[in-house]
């Protein structure tokens, strides 16, 4: 979470030079103003001894109110510093900020560590964890807030290096025995259809033809005729079918049925909806067909080259258009490309976003300068963005992101996928949500046609999961260069606070959280610990539904709760036993598996270049945004190929890692974090991990996690390179066995490690590793 930079206000300050103690380590003196420059009328000296913070008078929405003295981080050199606050009083949507920033600069664009701090009454310690670049001596530790809150700060300790106990790879070590180890996904079988003594239908029996500019009705016949016990299934003459009506081609109700597209393409071009819909089937079969959109009328995202670029405007050109079809474009956002791959995700990019959603502001101005040259006329927030572009850098803009999804999935049972290609679509391009269970993707792909050059195919997740009942599987498939994660599986989950002793009040439950009266209720305390308590619910009714404030009602008093509320976890659903297997996920945005479930196998997969890492095993909750996951157990990850995964180097915090288990509470991301193991159980083994930018792994909030025999490889510098790459990172967590791995010796990765947290972790235990 970064600051927009049209709400940084810069405040008069009282600036006292300083000079740089003598000692690696050092409590601020916060009423020294040697040490703390302080924001008149913002922050002072609290009588008890710490800072009192109070910017309810303040109309910024953005407020800087205490910085360390400038000078007193050295360039080069690794620090933590821990800030003990709490919040006492908060208006809508504020929080305390952290940050590590140039002390005068005015945005986010060189901010080494940053961490929002949510929620009023409790003291909390957040740690910052950063390294200061050669030649800039002018960072500084900065406690900023937004919007209008009280607040008091009782300590900031800075001290050189990371506070770890750091356990060398090289190291023998004590060995101990495992615990006993994750066995991941049972085996489970997908019914196929039932045999049919009658013919398949043609669709064309029904009107659909290649020549026709729309066939949604004659498809939408053919189906009809299907549910109405006229054929078993649908064969598709081979031809490409064009769709344009703002109804789904929708499969709904059937049973034993197969829809065999002999390898035709559907290509769709419309304003809104899913394009396919398959609710309601038991045992259904969809083969060999692809599906696509219109790109030569309507781009989904376009690659274009910085001709011209300042604080006001953008000149842009659209190197694969000689002029581009759409004169009324949406800039979504902009994410630089990886020159050698031209995909997102590399060192340092640049990225913004503008018309992120659809119509909602800020719109950015734009005019045309020539068939193939757009100026993005920037704000005086985006200003900094454009002074940082360079001409000649390639980006990826997008034109549509969570707009229409591809194949839309509910409550299905025992479906197939096999042999079906997503090529490009303006959204997801499948989704899973409801009672659905027991479906699987064979050789099933989110690919861009061969030959293609296009930039994207999915503008979102390429699998979104949002509930399920479990049982899934995919084999052999390809996810590639979509807009979000390759494939996000977990069950949607809400935060609720008291409203009286039977009813909860929901905070962020978006569109009624598929929960109805009966539904078994479990309430987590706001750290994930069991509040011990679960019941029926008896009724869900709208308070603003907008908002995702809803009225859930019991018929037994709740629980006390131990901290701001309560997160629900609703038992009618259970996304587990999942395998995922000899699959190749390359060049996304984001992860390659966002993974919050239980009972899972990835094995045998190849992960390459995805842009913020391979695989992220997490639960949270947020006030605001999505709150996903009812955590994670018995998960086994064997056998996989990671190779260069999180190129942009995200989650610097935590070592930039390529498998990362963590949560994120109040906000996501956030510094906060749970020692109640909500990520249990799982085992990483026998993987090969190439050129990650840091860590490995990096373990939060989990417990009975063993990594053992894999192999570690740095071939290629980068042009930051990380203290920590190829380490193992812990935090929050207990019950670590690192064994029996290699890390092959590199000047790029020279004392790899185990580092751990000591205030927070126990039983991290390293042996019987080699450094060759």
């Amino acid at each position: 979470m970064r600051h927009p930079w049209s709400m940084l206000v810069l405040l008069a300050v009282l600036a006292v030079s300083c000079t740089q103690p003598a000692g690696g380590r050092w409590q601020v003196a916060l009423a020294d103003p040697a040490q703390l420059v302080l924001t008149p009328g913002l922050a002072q000296p609290a009588a008890s001894g710490g800072l009192a913070l109070d910017t309810r008078s303040s109309p910024a929405e953005w407020n800087i109110c205490a910085r360390t003295a400038p000078g007193r981080l050295v360039p080069g050199t690794t620090y933590h510093a821990r800030v003990t606050c709490r919040i006492e009083e908060q208006g809508e949507d504020a929080y305390l900020f952290l940050l590590v920033r140039p002390f005068a600069a005015g945005d986010a664009f060189a901010d080494l560590s940053s961490a929002p701090v949510v929620g009023s009454g409790r003291e909390r310690t957040v740690t910052l964890r950063f390294t200061v670049p050669a030649g800039r001596g002018d960072y500084a530790v900065q406690i900023h807030t937004r919007r209008q809150l009280r607040a008091q700060v009782s300590a900031v300790v800075v001290a050189e290096g990371s506070g770890d106990i750091v356990l060398p790879v090289a190291d023998p070590g004590q060995a101990v025995a495992l615990p006993p180890l994750p066995t991941g996904a049972e085996d489970f079988a997908i019914d196929a259809p039932r045999p049919s003594a009658s013919a398949p239908a043609s669709v064309a029996d029904f009107g659909a033809d290649p020549a026709a500019a729309d066939n949604s009705a004659a498809f939408a016949r053919a189906i009809a005729h299907c549910r109405a016990g006229g054929a078993p299934g649908l064969v598709v003459p081979t031809g490409t079918y064009r769709f344009t009506a703002e109804q789904p081609i929708a499969f709904e109700g059937l049973s034993d049925f197969t829809f065999d597209g002999r390898g035709s393409t559907l290509v769709f071009l419309k304003a809104k909806g899913d394009l396919l819909r398959i609710a309601g089937c038991r045992r259904a079969l969809f083969r060999d067909v692809a599906i696509d959109w219109d790109w030569e009328r309507d781009p989904l995202a376009s690659v274009v080259r910085a001709e011209a670029a300042g604080a006001g405007h953008l000149d842009l050109r659209f190197i694969d258009h000689a002029r581009f079809p759409r004169r009324d474009l949406r800039v979504a956002d902009i994410e630089q490309l990886d020159p050698a791959t031209l995909s997102v995700g590399c060192e340092g990019a640049l990225n913004a976003g503008f018309e992120f959603f659809r119509g909602r502001s800020p719109v950015p101005r734009t005019e045309w300068l020539g068939d193939d040259l757009l100026r993005l006329h920037l704000t005086p927030a985006q200003g900094r963005f454009g002074t940082q572009v360079r001409p000649g850098t390639l980006f990826r803009m997008r034109h549509y992101v969570y707009d229409m999804n591809g194949v839309s999935m509910r409550d299905n049972a025992h479906l197939t996928f096999s042999g079906v290609d997503l090529r490009s679509c303006p959204g997801h391009a499948f989704v899973t949500d409801g009672d659905q269970h027991h479906w699987q993707f064979l050789r099933t792909n989110v690919a861009r046609p061969p030959g293609s050059r296009r930039p994207i195919t999915c503008t979102a997740d390429h699998h979104h999961v949002a509930r399920s009942q479990g049982y899934f599987r995919m084999e052999g498939c390809e996810f590639s260069l979509g807009g979000d994660d390759c494939l996000n599986v977990h069950d949607t989950t809400a935060f609720a606070q008291p409203h009286d002793a039977r009813t909860l009040r929901t905070r962020n439950l978006r569109g009624g959280g598929a929960l109805h009266p009966g539904d078994p209720i479990e309430l987590r305390q706001d750290d994930y610990a069991p509040a011990g308590w679960s019941a029926p619910l008896a009724a869900i009714s709208a308070v603003d539904a907008a908002a995702g404030t809803y009225d859930l009602a019991f018929d037994r008093p709740l629980p006390a709760a131990t901290g701001d509320g309560f997160v629900l976890f609703n038992r009618r659903y259970g996304t587990r036993q999942v395998v995922v297997r000899d699959c190749h996920f390359h060049d996304n945005r984001a992860r390659g598996l966002l993974l919050l479930g239980s009972d899972m196998t990835v094995e045998n997969n190849r992960f390459v270049h995805n842009q913020m890492g391979a695989i992220k095993i997490e639960t949270g909750y947020t006030f605001d945004v999505w709150s996903e996951g009812y955590g994670a157990a018995n998960l086994v990850i064997r056998g996989n190929r990671f190779e260069q995964p999180n190129p942009m180097g995200s989650y610097p915090d935590e070592l930039r890692p390529a498998i990362y288990l963590s949560v994120y509470l109040r906000t996501d991301p956030s510094r906060d974090k749970t020692r109640f193991p909500i990520l249990r159980d799982i085992l990483i083994e026998g993987n090969r991990f190439t050129d990650a930018p840091g860590a490995i792994a990096y373990v939060c909030s989990a417990a009975n996690v063993v990594i053992r025999g894999n192999t570690v490889e740095a071939l290629t510098a980068r042009r930051d390179e990380s203290p920590f790459r190829g380490w193992i990172g812990v935090s929050h967590a207990s019950g670590v066995y690192v064994t029996g791995n290699t890390w092959l010796r590199s000047p790029l990765m020279p004392a790899p490690a185990v580092t751990c947290d000591p205030e927070t972790t126990s039983a991290v235990h390293s042996w019987g590793n080699t450094l060759r």
